[in-house]
C-alpha cells in the first residue's frame, strides 16, 4: 500500500480500529515515507539513539551475540547495535523499501558482513527456534494487530535465557482523550497501545521473567514537541498538507497538541520494558 492508499484509507475509517494486513500495510507505507521521516527526524522513536542504548544495556547485550531487532525500520537500531555492540545483528520489517534502505545504509556504513536485514512479519517471524540472544523491539508493539502472537514469537526466537528489550508508548486509557483513539492514532502509536500493566501482563503470559520498566517520560515529550515545531515551521512556509500525510498540517497540530496535553497529565507517555525468556 502506498502512502496515498494508507492516506484514503484512514479518509474512508476515521474513526475504525484497522486490523490485520491493511494496519500492517499502513504503518509501512506511512512510515516509510519521506515526508514522515522528515517530520520525525533522526529520532524515528522517543529518545533516539540514546534510549537505544539504553535498552541495549538493559538487556545485557555483549559482543559477539546475536540480536534480532523487529520491526528495525530503515535500520539505524540494528546498525548501533553493530557498530558500538559489536553484535550481530538482524533486523526483520515489513515495509520492503525500508529493508531495502537498511541494506543499503549496512553497505554504506561497511557493516554488511555484521548487520543484514529481511522482510519479515513479526508475528510470524523468518527465524528459527532460539535463534537469538537479544530480541529489541522499538515503538512498535502498540501498533501489532496480534500483539499476544507477536509476543509469543519474541519469545520462540530467544534462546533459554535470552533477554528481551521492548520500548512502547504507554497510556491511561481511561484519561487519554477520544481523539487520540482511533485508526489514525493507532497508525500514530497512541491508539492501540497499552497500559504498562499491560504489556507485563503480555510478557508474563508468554513466559518472560524478570521483568524491569524504565519510564521514560521525557523522552515522549521532547519527541512531541519537537514534532510540533517541524509542523510549526512547515505551516510557517506555507504548507497546508506533507506530500500525502494521512492529516493536513492544522489537523496534525491538532493531534500533536492533544498529546502533549496527555503526556503532560501523564495519560501517555513511553517506557522500556526488559525481560527474560524462561
Amino acid at each position: 500500500m502506498t502512502a496515498a492508499g494508507a492516506e484514503r484509507l484512514t479518509a474512508l475509517y476515521p474513526d475504525a480500529t484497522l486490523t490485520g494486513d491493511d494496519l500492517k500495510s499502513c504503518c509501512a507505507a506511512v512510515y516509510g515515507h519521506p515526508a514522515v521521516r522528515w517530520l520525525l527526524g533522526d529520532e524515528l522513536h522517543p529518545g533516539g539513539e540514546e534510549t537505544t542504548r539504553l535498552a541495549l544495556r538493559l538487556a545485557g547485550l555483549k559482543p559477539g551475540e546475536r540480536l534480532l531487532d523487529v520491526a528495525s525500520g530503515t535500520g539505524a537500531s540494528a546498525l548501533l547495535a553493530g557498530r558500538d555492540f559489536g553484535t550481530h545483528a538482524v533486523g526483520v520489517e515489513y515495509g520492503e523499501e525500508a529493508v531495502d534502505d537498511a541494506r543499503a545504509a549496512a553497505s554504506e556504513a561497511g557493516l554488511e558482513r555484521r548487520v543484514s536485514f529481511v522482510r519479515g512479519d513479526a508475528e510470524e517471524l523468518p527465524a528459527a527456534d532460539s535463534s537469538f540472544d537479544v530480541v529489541l523491539c522499538e515503538c512498535s508493539l502498540c501498533t501489532f494487530p496480534d500483539k499476544e502472537r507477536a509476543v509469543a514469537e519474541f519469545h520462540r526466537v530467544l534462546r533459554p535465557g535470552g533477554r528481551l528489550a521492548l520500548s512502547d508508548v504507554v497510556i491511561d486509557d481511561e484519561r487519554l482523550p477520544e481523539r487520540l483513539h482511533g485508526a489514525l492514532a493507532t497508525i500514530a502509536c497512541v491508539g492501540a497501545a497499552l497500559p504498562a500493566d499491560g504489556y507485563e501482563r503480555l510478557l508474563s503470559g508468554a513466559g518472560f521473567t524478570d521483568l524491569e520498566r524504565e519510564p521514560r517520560q521525557e523522552d515522549a515529550a521532547r519527541f512531541a514537541e519537537r514534532i510540533e515545531d517541524r509542523l510549526r515551521g512547515a505551516r510557517l512556509l506555507g504548507f497546508d498538507s506533507l506530500a500525502e500525510l494521512p492529516l493536513p498540517v492544522d489537523e496534525a497540530l491538532d493531534a500533536i497538541g492533544a498529546a502533549r496535553e496527555a503526556i503532560s497529565d501523564g495519560a501517555l507517555g513511553y517506557a522500556i520494558f526488559s525481560a527474560t525468556r524462561r
